[in-house]
Protein backbone atom coordinates (compact mmCIF):
# COMPACT_ATOMS: atom_id res chain seq x y z
CA UNK A 1 0.00 0.00 0.00
CA UNK A 2 1.24 3.43 -0.95
CA UNK A 3 0.93 6.32 1.50
CA UNK A 4 -1.21 9.07 -0.07
CA UNK A 5 0.14 12.60 -0.43
CA UNK A 6 -1.12 14.58 2.62
CA UNK A 7 -1.83 17.65 0.47
CA UNK A 8 -3.97 15.59 -1.91
CA UNK A 9 -5.88 14.20 1.09
CA UNK A 10 -6.48 17.72 2.45
CA UNK A 11 -7.68 18.97 -0.94
CA UNK A 12 -10.11 16.09 -1.35
CA UNK A 13 -11.33 16.48 2.25
CA UNK A 14 -12.04 20.18 1.68
CA UNK A 15 -14.67 19.38 -0.96
CA UNK A 16 -18.29 20.12 0.04
CA UNK A 17 -19.26 16.75 1.52
CA UNK A 18 -22.58 16.69 3.33
CA UNK A 19 -22.08 16.73 7.10
CA UNK A 20 -24.82 15.61 9.47
CA UNK A 21 -24.58 16.30 13.19
CA UNK A 22 -27.26 15.28 15.64
CA UNK A 23 -27.54 14.90 19.38
CA UNK A 24 -27.51 17.12 22.43
CA UNK A 25 -25.29 18.43 25.21
CA UNK A 26 -26.37 15.65 27.59
CA UNK A 27 -25.81 12.61 25.36
CA UNK A 28 -23.19 14.11 23.05
CA UNK A 29 -23.21 14.60 19.31
CA UNK A 30 -22.89 12.08 16.49
CA UNK A 31 -21.35 13.40 13.28
CA UNK A 32 -21.26 11.68 9.92
CA UNK A 33 -20.43 12.28 6.26
CA UNK A 34 -23.10 10.12 4.58
CA UNK A 35 -21.46 10.36 1.16
CA UNK A 36 -18.44 8.54 2.60
CA UNK A 37 -19.84 5.20 3.83
CA UNK A 38 -18.91 4.49 7.43
CA UNK A 39 -17.41 7.94 8.06
CA UNK A 40 -18.84 8.56 11.53
CA UNK A 41 -17.48 10.09 14.72
CA UNK A 42 -18.73 11.82 17.87
CA UNK A 43 -18.00 14.72 20.17
CA UNK A 44 -19.15 16.24 23.44
CA UNK A 45 -20.12 19.51 21.70
CA UNK A 46 -21.15 20.55 18.21
CA UNK A 47 -17.75 22.20 17.75
CA UNK A 48 -15.87 19.09 18.87
CA UNK A 49 -18.05 16.83 16.69
CA UNK A 50 -17.43 19.09 13.68
CA UNK A 51 -13.67 19.05 14.24
CA UNK A 52 -13.66 15.29 14.76
CA UNK A 53 -15.69 14.83 11.58
CA UNK A 54 -13.14 16.75 9.53
CA UNK A 55 -10.42 14.46 10.92
CA UNK A 56 -12.60 11.43 10.15
CA UNK A 57 -13.15 12.61 6.56
CA UNK A 58 -9.41 13.03 6.05
CA UNK A 59 -8.75 9.59 7.54
CA UNK A 60 -11.46 8.00 5.39
CA UNK A 61 -10.03 9.54 2.22
CA UNK A 62 -6.46 8.62 3.16
CA UNK A 63 -7.45 4.99 3.79
CA UNK A 64 -9.45 4.79 0.55
CA UNK A 65 -6.58 6.22 -1.50
CA UNK A 66 -4.09 3.85 0.14
CA UNK A 67 -6.37 0.93 -0.76
CA UNK A 68 -6.73 2.15 -4.35
CA UNK A 69 -10.45 2.83 -3.95
CA UNK A 70 -12.35 5.61 -5.70
CA UNK A 71 -13.28 8.70 -3.70
CA UNK A 72 -16.96 9.62 -4.16
CA UNK A 73 -17.72 13.12 -5.37
CA UNK A 74 -19.77 15.24 -2.99
CA UNK A 75 -23.43 15.50 -3.98
CA UNK A 76 -23.04 19.26 -4.37
CA UNK A 77 -20.50 18.66 -7.15
CA UNK A 78 -22.53 16.12 -9.13
CA UNK A 79 -24.21 17.35 -12.27
CA UNK A 80 -27.87 16.57 -12.73
CA UNK A 81 -29.71 16.35 -16.03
Amino acid sequence: MKTPDPEAVRQLASRPYQKVIRGDEVEGFLAEAPELPGCVTAGASIIEATEMLQDAIEGWIEAALAAGEAIPEPGAMRLTA
